[in-house]
């Protein structure tokens, strides 16, 4: 799945990678300032993804990398939600399939259209 994908995810997926993750944090006594030296990320970043707010983030960071990364270095499993995110992804690309497939059959049928009228005008004046 491409980064810039996340924008059309469910919230409530981050939301719940972000609990997890800051629950885990928590629990192991670590600070976010200590993290973000070791994973050379932002603190606010990683704020953000502890908040489930990882929309925030701007586009052109590897937001996805972030969340793995931060998630794996606290050993929190997050597979489902990152499943979850992969499977609508396999489903839009499905219906992305067919819209494309059936917008270029509508482009094709018009342009047929166009010229079998065009031909009957053309015929109708020169007859």
């Amino acid at each position: 799945m491409l980064d810039y994908e996340l924008d059309k995810k469910k919230p409530e997926i981050f939301k719940k990678i972000g609990e997890k993750i800051a629950l885990k944090r928590k629990k192991k006594r670590r600070k976010v300032q200590g993290i973000s030296k070791k994973l050379k990320i932002n603190i606010d970043f990683l704020d953000l993804i502890e908040q489930g707010k990882i929309l925030k983030i701007p586009k052109h960071v590897p937001r996805l990398g972030f969340i793995k990364s931060y998630a794996k270095y606290l050993e929190v499993d997050i597979s489902e939600e990152l499943s979850e995110i992969c499977s609508s992804d396999s489903n839009d690309l499905k219906n992305q399939g067919k819209e494309t497939f059936i917008g270029e059959g509508l482009k094709k049928f018009s342009s047929f259209l166009f010229l079998l009228i065009l031909l009957l005008v053309i015929l109708f004046f020169f007859n």
